[in-house]
Protein backbone atom coordinates (compact mmCIF):
# COMPACT_ATOMS: atom_id res chain seq x y z
CA UNK A 1 0.00 0.00 0.00
CA UNK A 2 1.12 3.10 -0.76
CA UNK A 3 1.79 5.57 2.16
CA UNK A 4 -0.30 9.09 2.72
CA UNK A 5 3.61 9.98 3.41
CA UNK A 6 4.53 8.94 -0.42
CA UNK A 7 1.33 10.57 -1.28
CA UNK A 8 2.18 13.88 -0.11
CA UNK A 9 5.62 13.60 -1.45
CA UNK A 10 4.34 13.13 -4.91
CA UNK A 11 1.68 15.66 -4.86
CA UNK A 12 4.04 18.04 -3.28
CA UNK A 13 6.53 17.44 -6.74
CA UNK A 14 4.00 17.85 -8.87
CA UNK A 15 3.84 21.30 -7.22
CA UNK A 16 6.66 22.27 -7.58
CA UNK A 17 7.42 21.12 -11.36
CA UNK A 18 4.12 23.85 -12.13
CA UNK A 19 6.34 26.13 -10.03
CA UNK A 20 9.69 25.62 -11.19
CA UNK A 21 8.58 25.75 -15.00
CA UNK A 22 10.13 28.73 -16.62
CA UNK A 23 7.85 31.38 -18.54
CA UNK A 24 10.02 32.44 -21.60
CA UNK A 25 7.18 35.26 -22.39
CA UNK A 26 8.53 37.12 -18.90
CA UNK A 27 12.00 35.70 -19.04
CA UNK A 28 13.71 35.12 -22.60
CA UNK A 29 16.98 35.49 -21.58
CA UNK A 30 17.67 32.92 -19.27
CA UNK A 31 16.10 29.50 -19.42
CA UNK A 32 17.08 27.94 -16.07
CA UNK A 33 14.95 28.81 -13.05
CA UNK A 34 16.93 30.17 -10.52
CA UNK A 35 15.14 27.72 -7.63
CA UNK A 36 16.66 24.62 -7.12
CA UNK A 37 15.00 21.72 -7.93
CA UNK A 38 13.80 20.02 -4.75
CA UNK A 39 14.83 16.72 -6.13
CA UNK A 40 16.96 14.81 -3.57
CA UNK A 41 20.53 14.86 -4.97
CA UNK A 42 23.41 14.45 -2.31
CA UNK A 43 27.32 15.26 -3.32
CA UNK A 44 28.90 11.79 -1.34
CA UNK A 45 32.12 11.99 0.32
CA UNK A 46 33.25 8.38 -0.15
CA UNK A 47 35.14 8.99 -3.19
CA UNK A 48 37.08 11.42 -1.77
CA UNK A 49 37.86 10.32 1.81
CA UNK A 50 39.46 7.01 -0.18
CA UNK A 51 41.85 9.69 -2.38
CA UNK A 52 43.20 11.69 0.40
CA UNK A 53 45.49 8.67 2.20
CA UNK A 54 49.18 8.87 0.50
CA UNK A 55 48.48 12.45 -1.23
CA UNK A 56 52.02 14.02 -1.67
CA UNK A 57 53.86 11.14 -0.45
CA UNK A 58 57.37 10.35 -2.35
CA UNK A 59 55.74 6.48 -2.69
CA UNK A 60 52.53 5.01 -2.38
CA UNK A 61 51.45 0.62 -2.62
CA UNK A 62 48.56 0.88 -4.40
CA UNK A 63 47.43 -2.63 -3.06
CA UNK A 64 46.89 -0.62 0.33
CA UNK A 65 44.24 0.97 -1.18
CA UNK A 66 42.09 -2.00 -1.78
CA UNK A 67 39.41 -4.01 0.21
CA UNK A 68 38.75 -3.69 3.75
CA UNK A 69 41.94 -2.10 4.89
CA UNK A 70 41.45 0.97 1.72
CA UNK A 71 37.85 1.42 3.28
CA UNK A 72 39.34 2.69 6.86
CA UNK A 73 41.68 4.72 5.50
CA UNK A 74 39.18 6.34 4.02
CA UNK A 75 37.31 6.05 7.34
CA UNK A 76 40.03 7.95 8.70
CA UNK A 77 39.57 10.91 6.02
CA UNK A 78 36.58 12.19 7.50
CA UNK A 79 37.29 14.95 10.18
CA UNK A 80 35.76 18.28 10.60
CA UNK A 81 39.63 19.79 9.29
CA UNK A 82 38.94 18.14 5.46
CA UNK A 83 35.46 19.25 5.14
CA UNK A 84 35.03 21.99 7.03
CA UNK A 85 38.45 24.15 7.34
CA UNK A 86 38.47 27.41 5.50
CA UNK A 87 39.67 25.06 2.09
CA UNK A 88 37.67 22.03 3.15
CA UNK A 89 35.54 20.28 1.02
CA UNK A 90 32.45 21.82 1.99
CA UNK A 91 33.59 25.50 1.45
CA UNK A 92 35.41 24.46 -1.84
CA UNK A 93 33.52 21.98 -4.50
CA UNK A 94 30.36 23.25 -6.36
CA UNK A 95 30.15 26.71 -5.19
CA UNK A 96 27.17 27.38 -8.23
CA UNK A 97 24.80 24.43 -7.17
CA UNK A 98 25.45 23.58 -3.69
CA UNK A 99 22.04 24.73 -2.76
CA UNK A 100 20.90 21.65 -5.38
CA UNK A 101 22.98 19.38 -3.75
CA UNK A 102 22.72 17.55 -0.08
CA UNK A 103 26.28 17.27 1.34
CA UNK A 104 25.96 13.22 2.33
CA UNK A 105 28.98 12.40 5.29
CA UNK A 106 29.73 8.75 4.16
CA UNK A 107 30.93 6.18 6.70
CA UNK A 108 33.33 7.11 9.22
CA UNK A 109 31.44 10.14 10.73
CA UNK A 110 30.00 8.62 13.69
CA UNK A 111 31.69 6.45 16.42
CA UNK A 112 30.83 3.29 18.01
CA UNK A 113 29.38 1.33 14.82
CA UNK A 114 27.60 1.86 11.67
CA UNK A 115 24.30 3.60 12.69
CA UNK A 116 24.31 5.07 16.40
CA UNK A 117 24.09 8.69 14.69
CA UNK A 118 26.53 9.96 17.19
CA UNK A 119 28.92 12.09 15.46
CA UNK A 120 32.21 11.43 16.44
CA UNK A 121 34.05 14.07 18.82
CA UNK A 122 37.19 12.90 18.31
CA UNK A 123 37.06 13.66 14.35
CA UNK A 124 34.63 17.06 14.73
CA UNK A 125 36.03 18.34 18.32
CA UNK A 126 34.32 21.68 17.66
CA UNK A 127 30.61 20.29 17.91
CA UNK A 128 29.57 19.91 21.30
CA UNK A 129 26.33 18.66 23.40
CA UNK A 130 24.71 15.73 23.83
CA UNK A 131 24.09 13.54 20.38
CA UNK A 132 21.04 15.82 18.45
CA UNK A 133 22.71 19.27 20.05
CA UNK A 134 26.00 17.90 17.64
CA UNK A 135 24.74 16.86 14.49
CA UNK A 136 22.06 20.08 14.56
CA UNK A 137 25.64 21.99 14.81
CA UNK A 138 26.94 20.04 11.89
CA UNK A 139 24.10 20.75 9.82
CA UNK A 140 23.90 24.38 10.48
CA UNK A 141 27.51 24.27 9.59
CA UNK A 142 26.73 22.40 6.16
CA UNK A 143 23.87 24.85 5.24
CA UNK A 144 26.06 27.89 6.34
CA UNK A 145 28.41 26.86 3.89
CA UNK A 146 25.45 26.76 0.89
CA UNK A 147 24.85 23.30 0.86
CA UNK A 148 20.72 22.61 1.11
CA UNK A 149 21.42 20.54 4.34
CA UNK A 150 23.53 17.53 5.45
CA UNK A 151 22.71 13.67 4.24
CA UNK A 152 24.25 10.69 6.73
CA UNK A 153 25.41 7.62 5.60
CA UNK A 154 24.35 4.21 8.00
CA UNK A 155 24.46 0.51 7.69
CA UNK A 156 22.11 -2.42 9.77
CA UNK A 157 20.23 0.01 12.06
CA UNK A 158 18.31 -0.78 15.01
CA UNK A 159 14.81 -2.26 14.84
CA UNK A 160 11.92 -1.69 17.24
CA UNK A 161 12.63 1.84 19.70
CA UNK A 162 15.67 2.75 18.23
CA UNK A 163 14.36 3.41 14.96
CA UNK A 164 12.36 6.16 16.85
CA UNK A 165 14.93 7.37 18.54
CA UNK A 166 17.28 7.92 15.98
CA UNK A 167 14.59 9.75 13.33
CA UNK A 168 13.53 11.74 16.24
CA UNK A 169 17.33 12.66 17.05
CA UNK A 170 17.81 13.54 13.53
CA UNK A 171 14.21 15.28 13.06
CA UNK A 172 15.49 17.90 15.84
CA UNK A 173 18.93 18.15 14.48
CA UNK A 174 17.48 19.00 10.91
CA UNK A 175 18.77 16.36 9.25
CA UNK A 176 16.73 15.31 6.05
CA UNK A 177 18.10 12.15 4.29
CA UNK A 178 19.73 8.98 4.97
CA UNK A 179 22.09 6.54 2.94
CA UNK A 180 20.77 3.17 4.21
CA UNK A 181 23.54 1.28 2.91
CA UNK A 182 22.15 -2.15 3.67
CA UNK A 183 19.79 -2.81 6.35
CA UNK A 184 16.38 -2.00 7.29
CA UNK A 185 15.25 -5.53 5.76
CA UNK A 186 11.55 -4.84 6.52
CA UNK A 187 11.19 -1.13 6.00
CA UNK A 188 10.43 -0.59 9.54
CA UNK A 189 12.17 2.97 8.89
CA UNK A 190 9.68 3.76 6.11
CA UNK A 191 7.36 2.66 8.72
CA UNK A 192 8.50 4.84 11.53
CA UNK A 193 8.85 7.61 9.51
CA UNK A 194 5.63 7.60 8.19
CA UNK A 195 3.86 6.89 11.41
CA UNK A 196 5.53 10.13 13.24
CA UNK A 197 5.33 12.55 9.73
CA UNK A 198 9.42 13.15 10.04
CA UNK A 199 10.39 14.89 7.09
CA UNK A 200 13.46 12.24 5.76
CA UNK A 201 14.09 11.06 2.40
CA UNK A 202 15.19 7.38 2.91
CA UNK A 203 17.49 5.71 0.62
CA UNK A 204 17.82 1.24 -0.05
CA UNK A 205 19.69 -0.71 -1.73
CA UNK A 206 20.41 -4.31 -3.12
CA UNK A 207 24.37 -4.77 -2.67
CA UNK A 208 25.87 -5.37 -6.14
CA UNK A 209 29.21 -6.34 -6.91
CA UNK A 210 30.84 -3.61 -8.85
CA UNK A 211 30.21 -4.96 -12.57
CA UNK A 212 27.00 -6.96 -14.11
CA UNK A 213 26.20 -10.43 -14.18
CA UNK A 214 28.78 -12.78 -16.20
CA UNK A 215 31.59 -10.01 -16.82
CA UNK A 216 33.61 -12.87 -18.73
CA UNK A 217 30.60 -13.17 -21.35
CA UNK A 218 28.23 -10.48 -21.83
CA UNK A 219 27.99 -8.79 -18.80
CA UNK A 220 24.31 -8.29 -18.33
CA UNK A 221 22.01 -7.25 -15.18
CA UNK A 222 19.34 -9.39 -15.83
CA UNK A 223 15.49 -9.07 -15.59
CA UNK A 224 13.64 -8.01 -12.60
CA UNK A 225 10.56 -9.13 -11.73
CA UNK A 226 7.88 -7.74 -9.74
CA UNK A 227 8.41 -10.47 -6.41
CA UNK A 228 12.16 -10.29 -7.11
CA UNK A 229 13.71 -8.84 -3.94
CA UNK A 230 15.62 -5.41 -6.38
CA UNK A 231 11.84 -4.70 -6.90
CA UNK A 232 10.29 -4.72 -3.46
CA UNK A 233 12.84 -2.14 -2.24
CA UNK A 234 11.89 0.09 -4.73
CA UNK A 235 7.90 -0.32 -4.36
CA UNK A 236 8.92 0.41 -0.20
CA UNK A 237 11.46 2.94 -0.31
CA UNK A 238 11.89 7.07 -1.72
CA UNK A 239 15.27 6.60 -3.48
CA UNK A 240 16.35 3.03 -4.37
CA UNK A 241 19.77 3.24 -5.61
CA UNK A 242 21.34 1.48 -8.14
CA UNK A 243 25.15 0.97 -6.10
CA UNK A 244 28.30 1.00 -6.54
CA UNK A 245 30.53 0.14 -10.28
CA UNK A 246 34.15 0.57 -11.68
CA UNK A 247 34.92 4.15 -12.84
CA UNK A 248 35.75 2.73 -16.23
CA UNK A 249 32.71 0.57 -17.21
CA UNK A 250 29.92 2.66 -14.99
CA UNK A 251 27.83 4.16 -17.78
CA UNK A 252 27.17 0.35 -19.22
CA UNK A 253 27.23 -1.17 -15.84
CA UNK A 254 24.35 1.67 -14.69
CA UNK A 255 22.25 1.47 -17.94
CA UNK A 256 22.05 -1.44 -17.43
CA UNK A 257 20.58 -2.14 -14.43
CA UNK A 258 18.44 1.34 -14.91
CA UNK A 259 16.71 0.01 -17.61
CA UNK A 260 16.07 -3.43 -16.28
CA UNK A 261 14.33 -1.61 -13.03
CA UNK A 262 12.43 0.63 -14.92
CA UNK A 263 11.17 -2.19 -16.76
CA UNK A 264 10.61 -4.02 -13.67
CA UNK A 265 8.24 -0.83 -12.35
CA UNK A 266 6.56 -0.30 -15.63
CA UNK A 267 2.57 -0.37 -15.11
CA UNK A 268 3.01 -0.25 -11.57
CA UNK A 269 1.79 3.75 -10.79
CA UNK A 270 2.04 2.78 -7.46
CA UNK A 271 5.56 2.60 -7.13
CA UNK A 272 6.70 6.09 -6.09
CA UNK A 273 10.31 5.41 -5.20
CA UNK A 274 13.02 7.18 -7.75
CA UNK A 275 15.76 5.81 -8.84
CA UNK A 276 19.26 7.16 -7.69
CA UNK A 277 22.33 6.37 -10.42
CA UNK A 278 25.16 7.32 -8.27
CA UNK A 279 28.13 9.56 -10.19
CA UNK A 280 26.73 9.25 -13.84
CA UNK A 281 25.14 12.59 -13.99
CA UNK A 282 23.82 12.83 -17.54
CA UNK A 283 22.21 9.45 -17.44
CA UNK A 284 20.81 11.28 -14.25
CA UNK A 285 19.32 14.35 -15.77
CA UNK A 286 18.01 13.21 -19.09
CA UNK A 287 16.11 9.83 -17.31
CA UNK A 288 14.23 11.50 -14.74
CA UNK A 289 16.16 9.71 -12.21
CA UNK A 290 18.11 11.21 -8.99
CA UNK A 291 22.12 11.31 -8.71
CA UNK A 292 24.95 10.75 -5.51
CA UNK A 293 27.51 13.04 -7.10
CA UNK A 294 31.04 11.88 -6.25
CA UNK A 295 33.13 13.45 -8.35
CA UNK A 296 35.63 15.79 -7.23
CA UNK A 297 38.11 18.55 -8.24
CA UNK A 298 41.20 16.88 -6.75
CA UNK A 299 43.70 15.20 -8.86
CA UNK A 300 47.50 14.71 -9.28
CA UNK A 301 48.04 14.41 -5.63
CA UNK A 302 49.80 11.31 -5.64
CA UNK A 303 52.51 9.99 -6.63
CA UNK A 304 53.34 8.08 -10.01
CA UNK A 305 50.37 7.84 -11.82
CA UNK A 306 48.30 9.12 -9.08
CA UNK A 307 46.12 6.27 -8.33
CA UNK A 308 42.38 6.56 -7.90
CA UNK A 309 40.14 3.62 -7.26
CA UNK A 310 37.27 5.53 -7.81
CA UNK A 311 38.00 8.08 -10.39
CA UNK A 312 40.89 6.63 -13.46
CA UNK A 313 41.39 5.67 -17.09
CA UNK A 314 40.77 7.65 -20.09
CA UNK A 315 37.91 9.63 -19.00
CA UNK A 316 39.03 12.03 -16.29
CA UNK A 317 36.23 12.41 -14.45
CA UNK A 318 36.96 14.52 -11.95
CA UNK A 319 37.88 17.14 -15.06
CA UNK A 320 34.20 17.17 -15.61
CA UNK A 321 32.55 18.96 -13.37
CA UNK A 322 30.71 21.13 -15.42
CA UNK A 323 28.60 18.24 -16.29
CA UNK A 324 27.08 18.13 -12.48
CA UNK A 325 26.41 21.59 -12.59
CA UNK A 326 24.54 21.30 -16.11
CA UNK A 327 22.52 18.03 -15.11
CA UNK A 328 21.73 19.97 -11.70
CA UNK A 329 20.20 22.92 -13.38
CA UNK A 330 18.65 20.47 -15.68
CA UNK A 331 17.09 19.36 -13.34
CA UNK A 332 15.42 23.04 -12.32
CA UNK A 333 13.32 22.31 -15.86
CA UNK A 334 12.67 18.65 -15.16
CA UNK A 335 12.84 17.42 -12.11
CA UNK A 336 13.32 13.77 -11.19
CA UNK A 337 10.12 11.47 -11.51
CA UNK A 338 9.29 8.15 -10.29
CA UNK A 339 10.00 4.67 -11.79
CA UNK A 340 6.53 3.37 -11.81
CA UNK A 341 5.18 6.55 -13.97
CA UNK A 342 4.65 6.06 -17.22
CA UNK A 343 6.21 3.79 -20.30
CA UNK A 344 9.77 2.76 -21.23
CA UNK A 345 10.92 1.55 -23.83
CA UNK A 346 14.13 -0.78 -23.97
CA UNK A 347 16.09 -1.27 -27.23
CA UNK A 348 16.72 -5.51 -27.98
CA UNK A 349 20.22 -4.05 -29.38
CA UNK A 350 22.86 -4.38 -27.01
CA UNK A 351 25.96 -2.95 -26.91
CA UNK A 352 28.95 -4.16 -25.16
CA UNK A 353 32.30 -2.33 -23.58
CA UNK A 354 35.29 -4.11 -22.38
CA UNK A 355 38.04 -3.13 -20.70
CA UNK A 356 40.75 -4.71 -18.64
CA UNK A 357 41.59 -3.20 -15.36
CA UNK A 358 45.12 -2.60 -14.27
CA UNK A 359 45.95 -2.65 -10.28
CA UNK A 360 44.36 0.99 -8.56
CA UNK A 361 41.69 1.07 -11.17
CA UNK A 362 39.13 -1.27 -9.13
CA UNK A 363 38.65 -1.79 -5.39
CA UNK A 364 37.75 -5.47 -6.63
CA UNK A 365 40.64 -7.34 -6.76
CA UNK A 366 39.18 -10.40 -8.88
CA UNK A 367 38.92 -7.69 -12.04
CA UNK A 368 42.43 -6.86 -11.41
CA UNK A 369 44.48 -8.23 -14.87
CA UNK A 370 41.00 -9.59 -16.27
CA UNK A 371 39.25 -8.63 -19.19
CA UNK A 372 35.65 -7.55 -17.99
CA UNK A 373 32.82 -6.93 -20.18
CA UNK A 374 29.07 -4.63 -19.27
CA UNK A 375 26.27 -5.18 -21.82
CA UNK A 376 23.47 -2.82 -21.60
CA UNK A 377 20.60 -1.53 -24.22
CA UNK A 378 21.73 0.62 -27.39
CA UNK A 379 18.53 2.89 -26.47
CA UNK A 380 16.39 3.50 -23.49
CA UNK A 381 13.86 5.90 -23.65
CA UNK A 382 10.67 7.26 -21.30
CA UNK A 383 7.57 8.07 -22.41
CA UNK A 384 8.75 8.77 -26.11
CA UNK A 385 9.69 6.71 -28.84
CA UNK A 386 13.12 5.63 -29.18
CA UNK A 387 15.14 7.81 -30.63
CA UNK A 388 16.59 6.97 -34.35
CA UNK A 389 20.06 6.45 -34.57
CA UNK A 390 21.84 7.07 -37.88
CA UNK A 391 25.79 5.67 -37.70
CA UNK A 392 28.02 4.14 -40.24
CA UNK A 393 29.87 2.02 -37.69
CA UNK A 394 29.57 1.87 -33.96
CA UNK A 395 27.27 3.47 -32.23
CA UNK A 396 26.96 5.10 -28.66
CA UNK A 397 24.50 5.03 -25.89
CA UNK A 398 21.90 7.29 -26.45
CA UNK A 399 18.69 7.61 -24.25
CA UNK A 400 15.50 10.31 -24.21
CA UNK A 401 12.74 11.38 -21.63
CA UNK A 402 9.55 12.68 -22.04
CA UNK A 403 8.92 14.67 -18.43
CA UNK A 404 5.56 15.04 -16.83
CA UNK A 405 5.84 18.56 -17.08
CA UNK A 406 6.18 18.26 -20.98
CA UNK A 407 10.16 18.85 -21.05
CA UNK A 408 12.24 16.58 -23.41
CA UNK A 409 15.75 15.60 -22.89
CA UNK A 410 18.05 13.52 -25.23
CA UNK A 411 21.92 12.20 -24.70
CA UNK A 412 24.02 10.02 -26.91
CA UNK A 413 27.14 9.09 -24.77
CA UNK A 414 30.63 7.17 -25.33
CA UNK A 415 31.54 4.03 -25.31
CA UNK A 416 34.77 1.89 -23.87
CA UNK A 417 36.71 -0.89 -25.43
CA UNK A 418 39.61 -2.34 -24.40
CA UNK A 419 42.65 -0.06 -26.12
CA UNK A 420 40.17 2.80 -26.07
CA UNK A 421 37.86 4.66 -23.26
CA UNK A 422 35.80 7.41 -23.80
CA UNK A 423 35.30 7.74 -27.76
CA UNK A 424 32.35 9.30 -29.63
CA UNK A 425 31.06 7.46 -32.54
CA UNK A 426 29.64 9.74 -34.63
CA UNK A 427 26.26 9.53 -35.28
CA UNK A 428 23.08 11.68 -35.76
CA UNK A 429 19.91 11.59 -33.90
CA UNK A 430 16.15 11.77 -35.04
CA UNK A 431 13.66 11.95 -31.92
CA UNK A 432 9.64 12.26 -32.45
CA UNK A 433 8.81 14.63 -29.50
CA UNK A 434 5.09 15.04 -30.90
CA UNK A 435 3.01 17.58 -28.84
CA UNK A 436 5.76 18.24 -26.37
CA UNK A 437 5.85 21.68 -25.91
CA UNK A 438 9.13 21.64 -24.42
CA UNK A 439 12.15 22.98 -22.90
CA UNK A 440 14.80 20.54 -25.06
CA UNK A 441 17.81 19.14 -23.57
CA UNK A 442 20.43 17.89 -25.47
CA UNK A 443 23.54 16.13 -23.93
CA UNK A 444 26.84 14.87 -25.55
CA UNK A 445 28.10 15.65 -28.80
CA UNK A 446 26.24 13.69 -31.10
CA UNK A 447 26.94 15.10 -34.92
CA UNK A 448 23.40 16.41 -35.31
CA UNK A 449 20.21 16.59 -33.77
CA UNK A 450 16.63 16.64 -35.16
CA UNK A 451 13.20 17.28 -33.38
CA UNK A 452 10.14 16.26 -34.98
CA UNK A 453 7.00 18.10 -34.38
CA UNK A 454 3.21 17.20 -34.95
CA UNK A 455 3.05 21.02 -35.56
CA UNK A 456 4.66 23.20 -37.68
CA UNK A 457 7.40 25.08 -36.00
CA UNK A 458 9.15 27.09 -39.38
CA UNK A 459 8.02 30.26 -37.83
CA UNK A 460 9.32 29.99 -34.02
CA UNK A 461 12.46 31.66 -32.82
CA UNK A 462 14.91 29.00 -31.17
CA UNK A 463 17.13 29.90 -28.14
CA UNK A 464 19.45 27.94 -26.44
CA UNK A 465 21.46 28.48 -23.21
CA UNK A 466 24.43 26.35 -21.99
CA UNK A 467 23.20 24.29 -18.76
CA UNK A 468 26.03 26.07 -16.91
CA UNK A 469 25.30 29.73 -17.87
CA UNK A 470 22.52 32.03 -17.27
CA UNK A 471 21.73 33.91 -20.61
CA UNK A 472 20.55 32.35 -23.91
CA UNK A 473 21.07 33.32 -27.08
CA UNK A 474 19.35 33.37 -30.26
CA UNK A 475 20.31 30.59 -32.97
CA UNK A 476 17.57 30.64 -35.14
CA UNK A 477 20.10 32.02 -38.13
CA UNK A 478 22.29 28.58 -37.33
CA UNK A 479 19.29 25.56 -37.11
CA UNK A 480 17.34 24.48 -40.11
CA UNK A 481 13.63 24.87 -39.48
CA UNK A 482 11.47 23.43 -41.64
CA UNK A 483 7.57 22.35 -41.62
CA UNK A 484 7.29 20.65 -38.15
CA UNK A 485 11.49 19.47 -38.12
CA UNK A 486 14.18 21.56 -35.55
CA UNK A 487 17.95 20.54 -37.26
CA UNK A 488 20.81 21.17 -34.72
CA UNK A 489 23.87 20.60 -35.79
CA UNK A 490 26.74 18.95 -33.83
CA UNK A 491 28.91 22.19 -34.04
CA UNK A 492 26.12 24.38 -32.84
CA UNK A 493 25.44 21.62 -30.07
CA UNK A 494 28.90 22.09 -29.26
CA UNK A 495 28.88 25.97 -29.58
CA UNK A 496 25.90 26.61 -27.31
CA UNK A 497 26.60 23.32 -25.12
CA UNK A 498 29.82 24.74 -23.71
CA UNK A 499 29.68 28.61 -24.15
CA UNK A 500 29.96 28.83 -20.52
CA UNK A 501 32.33 26.45 -19.65
CA UNK A 502 35.00 26.28 -16.86
CA UNK A 503 38.51 26.68 -18.13
CA UNK A 504 40.21 23.29 -18.98
CA UNK A 505 37.35 21.17 -17.89
CA UNK A 506 36.39 18.60 -20.26
CA UNK A 507 32.78 17.94 -19.65
CA UNK A 508 30.60 17.11 -23.16
CA UNK A 509 27.83 19.61 -23.64
CA UNK A 510 24.79 20.37 -22.20
CA UNK A 511 22.16 22.57 -23.33
CA UNK A 512 18.68 23.57 -23.14
CA UNK A 513 16.39 24.87 -26.11
CA UNK A 514 12.87 26.58 -26.30
CA UNK A 515 11.18 27.46 -29.50
CA UNK A 516 9.38 31.06 -28.55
Amino acid sequence: MVSSRRRFLALSATAAIGSAFPDYAQTPMNLVPRTASGAPNYWCTWALQNYMFGQNAEDLDTARLEGDAGAELARTAMTEENLLSDQGWAKSFYPKVRRDLYLLLDDGWEKGGTATFELDSGKFPSFEGDPAARLNKLSNSIQNAGWRGVALWCRNTPEDRGMNQLEDMCDRAGVRYWKIDIGDPEFGLVRVRNENHIPLTLEHVHGETPVNGDWRKDGRFGTQLWDSRRMTILRNTDVYRTYDVTSILSLPTTLDRLAAMLEGAQGHPEIKGLLNVEDEVYVAAVMGCTMGVMRHPLHGKRPGPDADLFFNGPRQTKKRLDEVVRALRWQRIAPPFSAGEGTVFVDPEILTDTWTFARAQTWEADLIGATVHQGAPARIARNIPLPEVSAKGEKPFVFATRFPNGAVAIAAQERTRVGAAWYMPACDLTLNVSDARGPFGIFGSPRSVTLLFDRPVSRKRVMAQDLAGDSAVDISHAVHLRGNMLHISGDVIRTEGLRHATPDDLSAPGLVIALV
